[in-house]
């Protein structure tokens, strides 16, 4: 079922009532109110409530066209606090969203049992997600601005790495994929202009050059590791 197939909550739920529905109960109304009542959530697969039926069809429509989540606040628009990390967060989140460049992080923290976990992130992915609470990868964007929450490294991103269990994890993003590096520890592919990058410490490679680099010192994430890549249009 595609959500924009829908102009309006009503004509999704029409979707799950038939004619014979109609005839029987009289109206299309009661028939509507009859399957939000009865159905939420047994029959005929997930029903979404109206709410969820917004925000997803929101995404759907992001989806198709990118440039559209620039009608949403920016999350931190209104940061005027003094960490560095944060600052730069800011600094870049519009071009990010508007796919102008598209930045890796390096974070190594330590969780809430005081355990020590680093991984590599896709920051436009992490900002975009978040705009939609019912998403596996939401992260509290607004509380992280306001020194609330913190962003984590999490199993979900670019890499993860448990040094208490000695566990590695990869995963591909909708701005990158991760490649194999033969000498190099790990290699990250635009999916946009195939540029590549290696994140790999003190590699002097010909891929360097496809991103800035920049370190940051922060009180609430230590040093912070910035890959900025300018994505180069396809004609």
């Amino acid at each position: 079922m595609a959500l924009l197939d829908y102009n309006s909550y009503e004509e999704y739920l029409d979707h799950f009532i038939s004619i014979n529905d109609v005839r029987y109960l009289g109206n299309w109304a009661l028939s509507r109110q009859l399957i939000q009542n009865a159905c939420g959530k047994s029959c005929m697969g997930r029903l979404l409530s109206r709410s969820e039926f917004v925000e997803q069809r929101k995404k759907a429509e992001v989806a198709l066209d990118p440039h559209s989540i620039s009608d949403f606040p920016l999350f931190g628009a209104s940061y005027n606090g003094n960490d560095e990390v944060l600052q730069q967060f800011a600094q870049r989140e519009h071009k990010l969203l508007n796919k102008q460049i598209s930045t890796i992080i390096f974070l190594l923290m330590r969780s809430a049992k005081g355990l020590e976990i680093s991984g590599f992130i896709d920051l436009e992915h992490s900002l975009r997600e978040s705009r939609y609470k019912t998403s596996g990868h939401y992260v509290n964007w607004p509380a992280i601005f306001e020194g609330k929450a913190r962003l984590m490294p999490r199993p979900h991103h670019l890499s993860y790495f448990d040094w208490k269990k000695n566990m590695v994890r990869c995963n591909n993003t909708p701005n990158f994929q991760v490649i194999s590096g033969g000498v190099h520890s790990l290699l990250m592919m635009h999916r946009a202009d195939h540029k590549i990058i290696c994140v790999s410490a003190g590699c002097t490679c010909s891929y360097e050059r496809n991103a800035q680099r920049s370190i940051y010192d922060s009180n609430i994430y230590g040093q912070c590791l910035f890959f900025d890549h300018n994505i180069r249009r396809i004609s």
